[in-house]
This record gives C-alpha cells, sequence and structure tokens, in this order.
C-alpha cells in the first residue's frame, strides 16, 4: 500500500500528469462557466469557443499523425475532448434550469401598486409586482392538475371584492394545493402579502416547462367555478413586498452550488483519467 500510494505521489508531480489534468480540467470550467452565465446574452461565443477547442483538438491529433509525435497530445487531446462536451451540456443544463431565471429578473422591470383588475397585458414585463392592499388570493377557487409524473401543478384567482369581469393574474406553485378549494402555496394565507413574483418560463431543454401545465390548471379552474380568464394571464408566486428577489436568490444559488460540485467531481474524474493516461516516458 505504501509503495503504491508514493507512485501515485511521484506520478502526480510529474509534468506528463500536470499538463493533462490541469488543462482538462481548465478546458471544462471555463466552457461550464461560459454556457451557463452566457448563453443568454452571447449564444454564439459559446458555441465558437466549443467548436474552436474542437477544431484545436483536431488538428493537435493531425499534426501528431502526420508531422511530429508529442508526448502529451494524445492524453491531452482525449482529455479536452470530453471536457469541452461535458462543459457544453451541464453548461445549458444548468443555464436552462437555474441560471437563466435570475438573468429573467434581472432585465424585467417591477411595477408597485398593481390593480388586480388591471390588465395583464400592460404588465406583461413583469417580474416584480406589488399589488394593493385589496388584492387577495381566492383560495376557495383553487384547482391542483396533476401530471402524469405526480407532479400537481396548483393556481388559485387573484381578484379583489369588487367584482371583474375577468381574471388577469392567477397565483401559482406546485405540490401545495388541493384537488380544489385549498391552496398554501408559498405566502397565499398570509393576508399581509400582496407581492407577486411572475413565473417565468425556461426552454425546457432538460425538465419540462411548467407554463403549460399551469395553463392547464387554469382551464380546469375556469371550468369548475365559471370563471373568465384573459387568453394570456400573468401566473405569479404570491410572497411579502419584502421577499420578491425569493425566486432569483433560489435559483442563483442553486446554478452557484451546481457549478461548484460539478467542477470538484470533474477535477476527481480529469485526475483518474490523467493519472490513467500517464506513461513512464514521460518521467525524462
Amino acid at each position: 500500500m505504501k509503495i503504491m500510494l508514493r507512485k501515485a505521489l511521484y506520478i502526480a508531480r510529474t509534468r506528463a500528469f500536470l499538463v493533462v489534468f490541469i488543462w482538462t480540467w481548465l478546458c471544462f470550467a471555463a466552457t461550464l462557466l461560459l454556457f451557463t452565465y452566457g448563453y443568454m446574452m452571447i449564444p454564439l461565443l459559446c458555441w465558437s469557443w466549443s467548436t474552436f477547442i474542437l477544431i484545436c483538438i483536431f488538428i493537435a491529433l493531425l499534426f501528431d499523425f502526420y508531422v511530429k509525435p508529442g508526448q502529451h497530445t494524445k492524453p491531452l487531446s482525449g482529455g479536452c475532448f470530453i471536457a469541452v462536451v461535458l462543459g457544453t451540456l451541464l453548461g445549458l443544463y444548468v443555464y436552462d434550469t437555474a441560471a437563466i431565471f435570475p438573468m429573467f429578473y434581472k432585465h424585467s422591470r417591477e411595477y408597485t401598486d398593481v390593480v388586480s383588475s388591471e390588465p395583464s397585458g400592460a404588465v406583461a414585463d413583469a417580474g416584480k409586482l406589488v399589488f394593493n392592499d385589496q388584492a387577495r388570493v381566492k383560495v376557495n377557487q383553487s384547482i391542483g392538475y396533476t401530471e402524469e409524473d405526480g407532479m400537481v401543478y396548483c393556481v388559485a384567482p387573484v381578484e379583489d371584492p369588487v367584482a371583474q369581469a375577468r381574471v388577469e393574474y392567477w397565483a401559482a406553485g406546485v405540490n401545495c394545493c388541493a384537488e380544489s378549494g385549498a391552496f398554501t402555496c408559498d405566502s397565499a394565507m398570509n393576508a399581509e402579502a400582496h407581492g407577486g413574483i411572475v413565473v417565468m418560463d425556461n426552454n425546457g431543454w432538460f425538465t419540462p416547462a411548467r407554463w403549460p401545465f399551469y395553463e392547464k390548471a387554469r382551464q380546469k379552474a375556469e371550468a369548475r367555478y365559471a370563471l373568465q380568464s384573459v387568453g394570456f394571464p400573468l401566473y405569479v408566486r404570491w410572497v411579502e413586498k419584502e421577499n420578491l428577489d425569493y425566486l432569483a436568490d433560489y435559483y442563483s444559488s442553486r446554478a452557484t452550488w451546481n457549478i461548484v460540485g460539478m467542477l470538484f467531481i470533474f477535477m476527481v474524474l480529469s485526475a483518474l483519467y490523467s493519472f490513467g493516461m500517464w506513461q513512464p516516458r514521460s518521467m525524462v
């Protein structure tokens, strides 16, 4: 055991190991971070980066095969190929399931003193809403729509005591309501809560987007309670005014922890790969 440990420590200090390990991990980290935080604003640069790395790998292998074999070319090329492919896929995953939402809220507007009967189209570019004191979530007219995977998508109309012709805003949530008439999502039961975080929809590349399921729940509520809603209402998470950054903070933290975890796991995998690719001739 001591001999194997000494050998491993020796290999870890060799130039061959360090070159493959460090550059492979850096390639993954750069690709992952670029796609996670840059895909919304600079998608062309993201794809150009991945394409550039793959072209460089191809050229390096051609040079190694036809011109002059390199000591680290093949293991480094293989490691960087794995790194850029995984970095691209995982970066898109983190972007679409977490990092995209804080960006949405950063580039959206906040409206205050919103009346529940006010046309939702007038605040279509909103990310955060503060309703007036009369607005309430009508929990007794809530509906739960159960999808095939068991997830329950909940909606309830947002209205004030004055009768209004159509529902413009719906409070929404997941797994926080009964089949009908019971809605405990976020702060819906708090009479002092008047904040609404607009539900943003992602691309649905890796997990189903929620907006279509909220639409089905709304249609079910309309049929059950004889309600009329506008064709494209706003769905909101009903929170206290002080918690309007709740979703942005949640998804930002989620993206960060995903990134940290992926970087650590790939660092371990990169070390194992570099150890496996190590050749005794690199000791010279």
